[in-house]
């Protein structure tokens, strides 16, 4: 049997990261439409790199919980499959030793807009 365990800002929570959408999270004290839209980098993209600088110097001080060791060792112990689909940019499931598929991308990679280039961020 196949395993497929889809996570979000909360698996990431316990590791000092802030999840978006509860009542303290990350969209009630900043505008998702002027950092999250394309629109909003059109009008603002200082503030915009500002937004995803902090969130790459929060990610980059994080340290993996419990929880992604756990899918970490069920990944690696499973003799079936098991795939880990993330919503998470911030690369805890691979420190901790998890293969991931990120649906949002990822904070450490870097794309220009204008010649597509993409780099470590």
């Amino acid at each position: 049997m196949k395993i497929v365990i889809l996570t979000g800002a909360g698996v990431s929570a316990e590791s000092g990261l802030g999840t978006f959408r509860d009542k303290d999270g990350l969209w009630t004290r900043v505008d998702l439409n002027e950092v999250a839209t394309p629109e909003g980098f059109a009008r603002d993209p200082a503030r915009v790199h500002a937004f995803y600088n902090m969130r790459r110097k929060n990610a980059r001080a994080a340290e993996p919980n419990a929880a992604h060791f756990a899918l970490a060792r069920l990944q690696a112990r499973n003799p079936e499959p098991v795939v880990i689909v993330t919503q998470n940019v911030d690369r805890l499931h691979a420190a901790a030793g998890s293969d991931a598929l990120h649906m949002h991308g990822r904070h450490d990679l870097a794309r220009c807009t204008i010649c597509d280039h993409r780099w470590k961020a």
